[in-house]
């Protein structure tokens, strides 16, 4: 006989916190580069195309790693998947913390990204059997916060760590939590409510007026959709914001990451409203929209120049853009609604790969405009880029996004009653 009492609320949110703690991990590695930006240039990669290179590593192996990732976790389960990715991620942090080249810093972070790449995943297919289906848009945009979190960690608090111990003895520290992570996941996580005697939320197929007979046409375009905000906030926030900040406001690089962290607690609070306004409508689409368009326009208004004379206006732009970013989230719940919450694992899996695509070419591309405007000014070995070049870098960003907009645009949402 199955069961028939839910799981406590409390319970569940335990279980999906373990593997939150994992994605908080993620997203701190994954970010890390933007607060060691120039201990990286200094001793690593010296140009900017090089140290965009090095931020992409990670998402190279994240990407490609997406579909069989979240494959194995439909056929094993979250606790063997991501126990297994958490020693990965710490034989990753060990060979990135030992690197002397380019190359080698690369190779940690490809091992890295590996590793990560069934973190939300994991996360997101255990909230798809611990939680009502009616919670799972605000469940997913917490879950964006948990990140968020990690990736507040991997500013001012990383640099600090940094400036006191090394770099590489915090990356280090870093794999010594990921060690202490999978032995927690292996003794306590629990894929299925049913091995605690509870039963288990069925995710049954939206009620809809237009039943779709193509899911795929429609996944196929939000996929696309999905290239270009994540991609802008891998390439801004989690890479680019610090050297920026540095060069054209002269701020400190601890204050530079202060900035660059009220960025990720933007876009992780944006998580946490769209998802929730998402809930409350019952709509995906409207909202996601809302928000792709938001941070088009951030992007825009930064690519006029007119905000480069105050610093408070420009933080305020980068925040609201990160904020409406946020809504990103929601393509993950409109994708289990467009195929009836079947095979999460491996539909999150697919749009998660095509939000990495643009983490993995824009920071480079971003990169590869501001080397184009170089004018071979350097500062304590680290070069400097002239306000044209951010400007035009941010304006090819804002204008990627609106293309991108376009593919969401025509995706069809089932209605729900």
């Amino acid at each position: 006989m199955k069961p028939s009492v839910a799981p406590p609320l409390r319970l569940s949110f335990a279980i999906w916190g373990l593997a939150a703690c994992f994605y908080l991990l993620d997203f701190f590695q994954r970010v890390s580069p933007a607060a060691l930006a120039l201990d990286l240039s200094r001793e690593i990669a010296t140009s900017a195309v090089a140290l965009g290179s090095l931020s992409s590593a990670y998402f190279i192996t994240y990407a490609g790693c997406q579909l069989p990732g979240g494959l194995l976790i439909d056929r094993y389960g979250s606790r063997r998947v991501l126990t297994g990715a958490a020693l990965l991620g710490m034989v990753g942090a060990l060979v990135f913390s030992q690197a002397q080249t380019a190359g080698s810093a690369a190779a940690g972070r490809l091992i890295i990204g590996a590793a990560g790449a069934v973190a939300w995943v994991g996360m997101l297919k255990l909230a798809s059997h611990w939680f009502s289906p009616q919670r799972f848009a605000g469940i997913t945009g917490l879950s964006l916060a948990v990140g968020g979190l990690g990736g507040v960690l991997s500013g001012l608090p990383l640099r600090l760590l940094s400036d006191s111990f090394g770099w590489r003895a915090v990356i280090v520290g870093s794999a010594l939590f990921a060690l202490a992570l999978a032995l927690a996941l292996y003794w306590w996580l629990r894929d299925e409510p049913q091995q605690m005697g509870f039963a288990n939320y069925a995710h049954r197929a939206p009620q809809s007026d237009q039943p779709f007979q193509r899911p795929w046409r429609d996944l196929g375009f939000l996929c696309l959709g999905q290239v270009g905000v994540t991609g802008s906030m891998a390439a801004m926030a989690w890479l680019w914001s610090v050297p920026y900040l540095t060069s054209q406001f002269q701020l400190p690089a601890a204050t530079a990451t202060v900035y660059s962290s009220l960025m990720i607690v933007g876009f992780s609070a944006g998580g946490v409203f769209f998802g929730q306004l998402s809930d409350r409508l019952q709509r995906r689409k409207w909202p996601m929209l809302l928000g792709s368009a938001g941070t088009a326009i951030g992007f825009g208004l930064l690519a006029t120049g007119g905000f480069q004379s105050s610093l408070w206006l420009t933080a305020m732009v980068l925040w609201l853009l990160s904020f409406t970013a946020g809504s990103m989230v929601l393509s993950f719940v409109f994708a289990k609604d467009l195929v009836h919450g079947q095979g999460t694992g491996a539909i999150v899996a697919l749009v998660n790969l095509s939000v990495m695509v643009g983490s993995i070419g824009l920071p480079p591309m971003f990169g590869a405009i501001l080397d184009h405007f170089w004018a071979g000014q350097m500062q304590a070995g680290v070069r400097l880029y002239p306000a044209e070049a951010y400007r035009w870098a941010f304006g090819f960003l804002g204008g990627w996004i609106g293309l991108t907009l376009l593919a969401q645009a025509v995706v069809r949402e089932p209605r729900h009653h």
